[in-house]
């Protein structure tokens, strides 16, 4: 699977992450994301969504074990200036289940 086949997908979903991001300081904070959505862009059969991303102060710590949908979730977040800047100084965890929820833990 290509990279940067799911960044319209997150770019749609920025807005929503952005809020999110600055809530999920206080608790994990969960955004359904359209299964059917995710389906129109990959059409293959039984395929798993689920990914778990860890960012450590702006950077994926387990980059290589990351799904491109995870890879394109932080390439849509990184290059926004404000979320950027607040992932500069925080561990962010992403996680993806295999309902298509997506869940930020901040620590």
């Amino acid at each position: 699977m290509t990279e940067g086949r799911y960044l319209a997908l997150w770019t749609k979903y920025l807005p929503a992450i952005r809020i999110l991001l600055k809530k999920a300081v206080a608790e994990e904070q969960n955004m359904a994301v359209g299964k059917l959505e995710l389906q129109s862009i990959d059409t293959r059969k039984n395929v798993n969504f689920a990914f778990n991303m860890e960012i450590n102060h702006g950077k994926v710590e387990n980059r290589l074990a990351v799904h491109v949908l995870g890879k394109d979730l932080f390439s849509v977040l990184s290059g926004d200036s404000v979320v950027r800047t607040f992932m500069r100084d925080k561990n962010i965890v992403f996680e993806m289940t295999n309902a298509t929820m997506l869940k930020i833990r901040c620590n």
